[in-house]
C-alpha cells in the first residue's frame, strides 16, 4: 500500500524516534511518498533552527529516498471541493494539511500522521496511525 508520510512522522524519524524508525524502515521504499508541502515544512524547520546548514544537509540526504508528490490539477480540485465542504460544516483545518490530504486523495494513497485531529476530518481519506 502506498503511503504519504506527513511532516510530523518525518520529524520523528529524523529525531530517531525508534517506533517510527522501525516502521518506516520496514515499509517498502517504493511505496513511501511525501509531498512538496511536507518538504516545505521540513525546509522551514531547518531555516528556523540554530543549525541551518546541518539540518539542511540532513533533510536533503533523507528526502533523496522519497518520491515527492506535487500539488497538481487533480489535487487542486480535491482541495477546493473539500475546503468548501469543511467550511459549510464549520470544520476548517489548516490549508497546508488540507493540501497534503488532497494530494493523497488525488493519488488514492493513505496518510501516515500523528495529526489525527485534522486529517480525520477529510472525507474519504485513509489515515494510518503509527504511534
Amino acid at each position: 500500500m502506498n503511503v504519504v508520510i506527513d511532516s510530523d512522522i518525518l520529524i520523528y524519524f529524523l529525531k530517531g524516534q525508534q517506533e517510527i524508525v522501525d516502521k518506516l524502515s520496514a515499509h517498502p521504499i517504493e511505496n513511501i511518498f511525501t509531498t512538496r508541502i511536507n518538504v516545505t515544512e521540513l525546509l522551514y524547520g531547518a531555516f528556523n533552527s540554530a543549525k541551518v546548514a546541518q539540518n539542511m544537509a540532513k533533510i536533503s540526504a533523507f528526502l533523496a529516498n522519497f518520491h515527492i508528490l506535487e500539488f497538481d490539477e487533480k489535487a487542486s480540485m480535491t482541495f477546493a471541493q473539500e475546503k468548501a465542504r469543511l467550511k459549510k460544516n464549520g470544520d476548517l483545518i489548516a490549508d497546508m494539511d488540507l493540501m497534503i490530504a488532497s494530494i493523497a486523495l488525488a493519488n488514492k494513497f493513505s496518510v501516515v500522521t500523528n495529526n489525527h485531529k485534522h486529517f480525520d476530518r477529510i472525507e474519504g481519506l485513509m489515515v494510518e496511525r503509527w504511534l
